[in-house]
């Protein structure tokens, strides 16, 4: 009986890591998609506020038949900071894979789990363990190294805070209750943020070309798909064992940047995101 069990945990588990290397490529996919709409008319906070707009478009009915008590309407707040969180990182992200190649940028995004503990502790009052914080600076080194101080370009500064964004985001979602609805949480972030997001839009809109709909629906698309994918894989197997799949989406990034933008990145690119990966599996550890 217990080889049984544990041959049902390990088949959950394999599933669970290849849910996660399709949710990286998928999402992979999706930075693409968003490089290319850097190359339209297309402003960075029209496209927030068009991907907010759809994502919540598609997701209202589905919020809307959940009962009253799972709507979430009772942590408004922290939904409305998230939801600018968001706002700012998606901007951001916008505007650093214009000016960055896409294996440097996402390098620079993976700086968001180190910095989640320090903010953690910033927060929410978490414990954090001393050697945690010499690890987080391990991190930064590592991205240090990947955005090259000696030619350094202003678009880092951006990339890191999409990754700061992420982090607080992260941390945020730690002071809402359990049992929350995850199809509530992703709604109203995205919702509440789409009267700032227009507001912030509408003195640069520029007219949305039929080739630029179609890249934002498939962006808008990609992300709710990537997000349900991770929530089904972490449901199914400890965070622990499955978590380094995730590092698969540096190396779609890069292969997708050298085959679709002729990006071939510089060695320093790739020792720093080793570095990276290093210190977020030696953070890992340390909790």
């Amino acid at each position: 009986m217990q080889g049984i069990m544990a041959r049902m945990a390990a088949d959950r588990q394999m599933l669970a890591i290849l849910l996660l290397v399709l949710g990286n490529l998928l999402i992979s996919f999706g930075d693409v998609l968003v490089k290319l709409l850097g190359q339209t008319e297309a402003t960075p906070y029209q496209y927030v506020a068009l991907r907010f707009l759809m994502t919540s478009a598609l997701l209202l009915p589905f919020w809307w038949r959940l009962p009253r008590e799972k709507k979430g309407w009772g942590q408004w707040k922290i939904h409305l900071l998230r939801g600018h969180l968001l706002l700012m990182g998606s901007a951001c992200v916008f505007i650093s894979l214009i000016y960055l190649p896409l294996a440097t940028a996402n390098a620079v995004f993976y700086a968001a789990p180190l910095m989640t503990l320090p903010l953690a502790a910033l927060i929410i009052k978490e414990q954090v363990r001393l050697a945690a914080y010499g690890v987080s600076l391990l991190g930064f080194g590592g991205i240090l190294i990947v955005l090259n101080p000696a030619e350094w370009h202003w678009a880092g500064w951006l990339a890191l805070l999409t990754a700061f964004s992420m982090a607080a985001s992260n941390v945020l979602v730690r002071k809402l209750p359990q049992g929350r609805s995850v199809l509530a949480t992703l709604f109203l972030t995205q919702a509440l943020a789409i009267p700032v997001s227009f507001a912030l839009a509408l003195p640069g809109w520029q007219p949305v070309a039929g080739e630029v709909w179609l890249l934002l629906i498939g962006a808008s698309l990609v992300g709710i798909i990537y997000q349900g994918i991770c929530i089904l894989a972490y449901a199914m197997a400890d965070a622990s064992k499955i978590a380094a799949s995730e590092y698969s989406g540096l190396i779609f990034v890069t292969l997708m940047g050298m085959v679709l933008f002729a990006e071939f990145p510089d060695l320093n690119v790739y020792l720093g995101a080793a570095v990276v990966i290093i210190a977020i599996g030696l953070q890992r550890r340390l909790r």
